[in-house]
């Protein structure tokens, strides 16, 4: 990636893609497909489900690229789009729960070895400890935990993906750091 387009806005380049230059697409694929990738495997859990749903994610961008608003942050509305994609696969999931291989067998379980982007410094062993509590949260609870501490969002910006106020945003990331502290044990005291 040009360093002019790290520091670029999105919204030129979403503007650009608009108007029909591809590259404004790919500027904005480019930016957002490691962050996105990040956040969605924060709520699955699975690095390779992560990526099939960032590229169903950039999908619907593309198909909905007539809903956004010019000069609107592009951030916000590509990440609430993915948060779309995920409960779209939930609901999916709900109605066909099972999950079969190219050839028709049921696959074996895998163990992702990549750590989510902010965790290379954990071990393997509290990384999956970390991943499990999470995985354990409420959805609500792990979606705001997600986008705030591992994608990095502002609390505005993870209030607009999630659709609810910032206020609430709050409480469920509070209340989902509580419930982490206590299935960790950390800050318990003797």
């Amino acid at each position: 990636m040009a360093d002019d387009d790290r520091d670029a806005p999105l919204e030129g380049s979403m503007e650009a893609f608009l108007r029909g230059d591809a590259r404004g697409f790919e500027r904005v694929y480019r930016r957002l497909a490691p962050r996105l990738r990040g956040f969605l495997r924060g709520l699955c859990g699975d690095a390779r489900l992560a990526e099939d749903l960032t590229q169903t994610t950039f999908l619907k961008v593309h198909q909905a690229r007539e809903t956004y608003r010019l000069g609107a942050p592009v951030e916000p509305w590509v990440f609430a789009i993915a948060r779309r994609t995920w409960l779209d696969h939930l609901r999916h999931r709900r109605r066909r729960p099972e999950s079969l291989s190219d050839d028709g067998q049921l696959p074996e379980a895998s163990a992702s070895a990549e750590a989510p982007r902010g965790f290379e410094a954990l071990s393997s062993d509290a990384l999956e400890v970390l991943e499990r509590s999470l995985g354990e949260l409420p959805a609500p609870q792990r979606e705001a935990i997600v986008l705030l501490k591992v994608d990095g969002l502002s609390v505005a910006e993870a209030a607009a993906v999630a659709g609810v106020t910032a206020s609430n945003l709050k409480v469920r990331a509070h209340r989902g750091y509580e419930a982490l502290r206590r299935a960790l044990g950390v800050g318990k005291t003797p």
